[in-house]
């Protein structure tokens, strides 16, 4: 009898531990699945830890080591080499070494349309196990570029004899089960990650575009870990004890993006009335449930080298935004609209639903440019629009969300984005000389002076009108433990994360 107790504890336990380890994590967040090329999609297998990069940040946004275990630079500063780690394995059981490396950052693509492509780069060349970069002028945010997502390090046999990816297989803690783009990947364990074994088995990320969706999926336990979720939503959700929620202060800005070249806005008196027309602490206050998100500027006061605290915050000034219009040759008619050359003042707001509060804050923008004059109609789609009309120049104004670190120093997204040519996430038809040499000057070596007169020149010219700073919001069934939250948006952790029996 005894025995036979003993043989039924015992199945017990593994019953409980199969149960365990096959119970399937499921994360959802807004983002999309657009492809397997890591310059569309790589955030995901880097958040998702399916594929790494030679160089990781901790949860403070510290570049660590990652693929690479260390890196140096010449004293002029053009040669960087960075020592990649040995006994790291592929998740198809081929080794990582300098010339997979090297083969990952010289593909035409990546070199085309990654973050890369910015950079002072004349060669990439694998000796022996370190890869020497050369540069051909001095660049000393480089490292930090290596942390990007775009630059994740994938096995050979993720490619074909062209170059082209064909499927994702890297380094990381979890690889690809299945991939149902745009809206599903399942993931499993990869029990020889150089790191060692992550905790769960098996995990699902689901794109669920809309966010009171996500509120509703996260209450009702069909998700186990949902980001981004609307201010709004989280009211409800911090009063069940079934869940936990986490908010942190990202380096992430709420901009309105503005064509230069339109009509409409190509005169700096409109772009300053558009600017004072906008009473961001009300919409701060109500829409995102915390009015020191009221943005002045590009980059947040948590962001301490970079903002400027001599600028001073931006309050609503309606008589002033019709002062300004009036000076642009802007007439107020009778319905209540400006007009000029027989044009009335109409503009196109392309923003999209991924980030649930853009959507909100458009209508609120919308209504109150009405009070100045200006007819705005509201146009919610996929991000993508943004990169299209950008591309064709037909974009009016955007409202988008920014993360100013994609890398880790925010030099590299101020070099895209506002750099000459301006980028789908910056700037469009802007150019001034003192940005660029200001920009110039940065990439041999850093200055809080110059940091000042960047962000002087963007409150000054207004390349883009900042509307908000943002927090992230992730609320996560309390029988997950040991969740970390990345502010800097490149890691979800996840091969840390546990379940509480």
């Amino acid at each position: 009898m005894l025995k036979n107790n003993r043989l039924k504890l015992i199945l017990l336990i593994c019953f409980m531990v199969l149960s365990l380890e096959a119970k399937d994590i499921k994360v959802i967040g807004p983002w999309e699945i657009s492809g397997i090329e890591p310059t569309q999609s790589g955030f995901i297998f880097s958040r998702m830890q399916v594929a790494e990069t030679l160089v990781s940040t901790d949860e403070k946004g510290n570049l660590i080591p990652g693929l690479a275990k260390s890196w140096s630079v010449s004293k002029d500063g053009l040669l960087w080499k960075f020592d990649i780690r040995k006994n790291v394995a592929f998740q198809d059981n081929t080794k990582l070494d300098a010339k997979i490396v090297e083969y990952n950052l010289t593909r035409e693509n990546l070199l085309k349309k990654s973050i890369l492509r910015y950079l002072p780069i004349e060669s990439i060349h694998a000796v022996n196990n370190t890869i020497e970069i050369k540069l051909s002028s001095q660049f000393s945010a480089l490292p930090a570029y290596f942390a990007h997502y775009s630059t994740i390090i994938l096995s050979k046999n993720s490619f074909d004899k062209e170059g082209k990816i064909i499927k994702v297989i890297g380094t990381g803690a979890y690889q690809i089960k299945s991939l149902t783009a745009p809206l599903k990947i399942k993931l499993t364990r990869f029990d020889k990650w150089w790191k060692g074994k992550a905790n769960i088995k098996n995990i699902t990320y689901l794109s669920v575009g809309k966010g009171e969706t996500r509120s509703l999926m996260i209450k009702s336990h069909e998700a186990d870990i949902a980001y981004s979720l609307l201010p709004i939503s989280l009211k409800s959700l911090k009063k069940d004890s079934t869940l936990n929620t986490t908010i942190v202060t990202i380096p992430r800005a709420k901009l309105l993006k503005v064509n230069l070249a339109s009509f409409f806005l190509k005169d700096i008196n409109v772009r300053r009335a558009i600017s004072l027309a906008l009473d961001r602490e009300n919409m701060a206050r109500i829409i995102l449930k915390n009015e020191n998100l009221a943005a002045n500027q590009l980059f947040p006061p948590s962001m301490k080298l970079w903002n400027n605290t001599n600028i001073k915050p931006i309050k609503q000034n309606i008589t002033e935004a019709n002062k300004l219009l009036d000076k642009a040759g802007w007439v107020l008619k009778s319905d209540g609209y400006r007009y000029k050359d027989n044009k009335k003042f109409e503009l196109s707001l392309n923003t999209y639903p991924n980030r649930p509060d853009l959507p909100v804050l458009a209508t609120a923008i919308q209504s109150q440019l009405k009070e100045v004059g200006i007819d705005v109609k509201v146009l919610i789609d996929s991000y993508t629009e943004i990169v299209r009309k950008h591309k064709d120049n037909t974009l009016e104004l955007a409202l988008m969300s920014r993360n100013l670190a994609l890398i880790p120093n925010p030099l590299g997204t101020l070099l895209q984005d506002y750099g000459r040519g301006g980028a789908d996430w910056g700037a469009m038809n802007w150019t001034n000389e003192k940005m660029f040499k200001y920009l110039a000057q940065l990439r041999k070596k850093d200055n809080k002076d110059l940091h000042n007169k960047i962000t002087q020149i963007m409150y000054e010219d207004l390349p883009v009108i900042p509307v908000a700073w943002s927090e992230l919001a992730v609320v996560s069934n309390k029988k997950i433990k040991n969740l970390k939250v990345d502010p800097f948006e490149l890691n979800y952790f996840l091969s840390d994360i546990k379940l509480d029996k």
